[in-house]
This record gives structure tokens, C-alpha cells and sequence, in this order.
């Protein structure tokens, strides 16, 4: 099966805003951006960017208004935020593109910040930079 990411809005990375750049390690004060931001419509459908078991909601910080969930497979595990997650998805098995839940209005909070989701990976086989496998 394939590895390769794919856009879980089906729109690009988000560029420079009020609120810096949507580009992974792009500067944030004194640290980097640990992700990388796809554009959204507050509202729209948003897709599984991998294959793997919803594991669970999660939330971007402790007492934030918005949500995400962690996406596992045997090779990665990634964090996905600033959407409303399908309560029916979490602990099954999805297929990369598979409806996942509803992009929420981050531009509420952070007027002037293009609405978008943000995509972590948190945990990843290094044999996938390995030459020669998939």
C-alpha cells in the first residue's frame, strides 16, 4: 500500500497569513512549525490523507474548541486538527480518502489566519526513507 499523503481538504498548503506560514518548519516566535497547514472551507468534507485506524479525537491544545484525531498504520502516525471529527470513524479501519469528519472555523480565534488543517506526523518507520521501499 502507498505511503504518499494526500491533501485531507484536496486544496494546497497554506501560505503566508497574519499568522505566519503554513509550511512545515516555517518560524513560530522561538520555535518551528511541527506540521504542515492545508487550506479549507470552514464546513467542508475532510478526507483521511493515509490509510490506517482512527485511533482516537484529539485536540490541538488542552483547552481548545477545536479537534482532530490520530491516524495509525504499522509505518506512520499522524495528528490531524482543526476538524470535526465523524464520531462513526474513530477506532475503525479507513481507506486514504475516506470521509473523516467537517473542517471547523479556525479564523474564529485567530482572525486573519487562513482556515486550515493542520497535519502532524508524530511517529514514522525510518525504513520509509529507506531507497527501495514503499
Amino acid at each position: 500500500m502507498s505511503l504518499v499523503l494526500i491533501s485531507p481538504t484536496g486544496r494546497g498548503i497554506r501560505g503566508q497569513d497574519n499568522w505566519g506560514s503554513g509550511a512545515h518548519n516555517a518560524p513560530r516566535g522561538k520555535r518551528k512549525h511541527d506540521g504542515v497547514d492545508f487550506i479549507c472551507k470552514p464546513g467542508q468534507k475532510v478526507q483521511s490523507p493515509i490509510y490506517g485506524r482512527v485511533v482516537r479525537v484529539a485536540r490541538p491544545y488542552v483547552d481548545s474548541p477545536y479537534l482532530g484525531c490520530l491516524i495509525a498504520n504499522e509505518r506512520l502516525e499522524i495528528k490531524l486538527f482543526y476538524f470535526k471529527p465523524d464520531i462513526s470513524v474513530i477506532g475503525k479501519d479507513i481507506k486514504q480518502g475516506d470521509y473523516i469528519g467537517i473542517a471547523q472555523d479556525i479564523s474564529i480565534k485567530y482572525p486573519g489566519i487562513v482556515p486550515h488543517l493542520h497535519l502532524q506526523i508524530t511517529n514514522m518507520d525510518p525504513n520509509l526513507l529507506l531507497r527501495g521501499e514503499e
